[in-house]
């Protein structure tokens, strides 16, 4: 996994995670898997291995996304990771 994003969000667990589903499944090919961890009802720590970043950002930047994210109280804050040892 190469990218880590903590969210956290006003809607409810089961509206976060359709839209993420939503998200990730309009861009497949994008990333060779993705897991979520809950945190709370309002926050969860997102772990994906993406594999072209410019498709990613499409549709998490796109205005639809950013009016939904608004709309609900979402928050992002993304990392990239890199694998430790050799």
């Amino acid at each position: 996994m190469n990218v880590c994003m903590r969210a956290t969000f006003k809607c409810t667990w089961e509206e976060m995670i359709a839209r993420l589903e939503h998200n990730m499944s309009t861009i497949s090919a994008a990333h060779t898997g993705w897991t979520v961890a809950k945190e709370s009802d309002h926050s969860l720590v997102f772990l994906a291995n993406i594999t072209d970043f410019s498709a990613l950002s499409e549709p998490m930047m796109n205005e639809e996304q950013v009016q939904w994210d608004k709309n609900n109280g979402v928050e992002y804050i993304a990392y990239t990771m890199q694998p430790m040892g050799g």
